[in-house]
């Protein structure tokens, strides 16, 4: 066979293209495998406060809760500093409270409550390692035991995934049950099993960055754990154990 130089110029064009193809494929097959997860708490973490006394404070100065409930959520908020807050009694409590109320309403209102106050606690450090996550390949997820409501408004704006305690919402209304497992302790150890699998990701090839000590089941299975500003259970464990320790705030 006889090839004209225009069949031959065709013949080397094509070559080359699919050389570059097949490496531009196998350079997006060794970034997905590369790939990670950088999981994020939320409260202490990204954020330097505790989202949930934030929102009773922003609720005080409106007078839209009683001194009563205050001096409630402030207890539990120690009672979770020092890590002997029962997680299901203080949800089941919480859902005794919202039943039957107006989501729409209370996602307006987290959404001012984000805007006023929450986005002033978000801790600049945390945002910059989270964006060298992103810059490296890995995708950032936050997991944080507080509620849509609160945390959608954080990594919405920071343009991260999340995950959440979920309350149930049928016809606007909250049921007073919560959706799946709650993002707390050993829930956030499923979740995070269940987001790395549906990405082909393997725990040991992700970080965890923390505060608190209850995260303490996730932080022993993943690849890079780091305890940031970490309580005093924590900060034992992490020396313990030689983890990572940072403070970001």
């Amino acid at each position: 066979m006889i090839l004209t130089p225009q069949t031959k110029v065709f013949l080397t064009f094509f070559s080359l293209s699919h050389l570059e193809i097949h490496g531009l494929v196998e350079q997006n097959q060794q970034l997905a495998t590369n790939m990670a997860i950088a999981f994020f708490d939320m409260d202490k973490t990204l954020l330097s406060k505790s989202s949930g006394v934030e929102y009773v404070k922003f609720l005080a100065r409106r007078g839209m809760i009683s001194r009563r409930e205050m001096v409630g959520v402030f207890f539990v908020s120690v009672q979770y500093s020092l890590n002997l807050m029962d997680f299901p009694k203080a949800m089941a409590r919480l859902n005794a409270r919202v039943k039957g109320g107006d989501a729409q309403a209370t996602r307006a209102l987290c959404e001012t409550f984000f805007r006023q106050d929450l986005i002033h606690t978000i801790a600049p450090a945390a945002v910059a390692r989270a964006k060298q996550h992103v810059a490296d390949g890995d995708e950032v997820i936050v997991l944080s035991a507080s509620t849509q409501f609160v945390v959608l408004p954080v990594a919405d704006y920071l343009g991260f995934a999340a995950r959440y305690t979920e309350l149930e919402i049928v016809d606007n209304h909250f049921t007073g049950r919560i959706v799946s497992e709650p993002c707390y302790g050993e829930g956030k150890v499923y979740w995070a099993k269940r987001m790395a699998q549906e990405r082909g990701v393997a725990l040991s090839d992700c970080a965890f960055y923390t505060d608190s000590h209850s995260d303490r089941p996730l932080m022993e299975l993943v690849g890079r754990p780091v305890a940031v500003n970490p309580d005093r259970k924590l900060l034992a464990l992490a020396k313990d154990r030689g983890w990572q320790i940072e403070k970001f705030y």
